[in-house]
């Protein structure tokens, strides 16, 4: 008995110890999920870039332009705090948030190259504005 006692006990503190050493393993992966890899363009939770990334695509920023997809309809809409913007400000372009799908409703605006930080407000879709 006491060496079947000792077997359950072995193995619970192995289960344990498994136990302690996967959670940094999580804790790393949700870092990966808070960080805007360069030529991203990505609006978070939180100001100042922090928090959950809300939204992320690769603007593909060359020398002679960028990619930046228009959204139609986020489902669901997202609410940032703030974005960062990796278009350049020499091909004069913002990009329009709007807080409807489709382009409708109230919308704001993200000029410049850079961190921005954003009013909190719904965001359905978006598209970038150029000339």
């Amino acid at each position: 008995m006491s060496r079947r006692a000792l077997r359950l006990g072995l193995a619970a503190m192995t289960a344990i110890g498994l136990t302690a050493s996967a959670a940094p393993a999580a804790t790393a992966a949700e870092s990966t999920a808070t960080t805007c890899h360069k030529g991203e363009f990505c609006l978070f939770s939180g100001a100042h870039q922090t928090g959950k990334i809300l939204y992320r695509v690769d603007a593909k920023v060359t020398k002679n332009g960028f990619t930046f997809p228009e959204v139609d309809a986020l489902d669901p809409v997202i609410t940032p705090r703030s974005a960062y913007n990796p278009i350049p400000d020499d091909f004069g372009c913002i990009v329009r948030l709007n807080d409807r799908t489709h382009f409708a409703g109230s919308e704001q605006e993200i000029d410049g190259f850079g961190a921005k930080e954003l009013s909190g407000a719904p965001v359905g879709s978006m598209v970038s504005d150029c000339g």
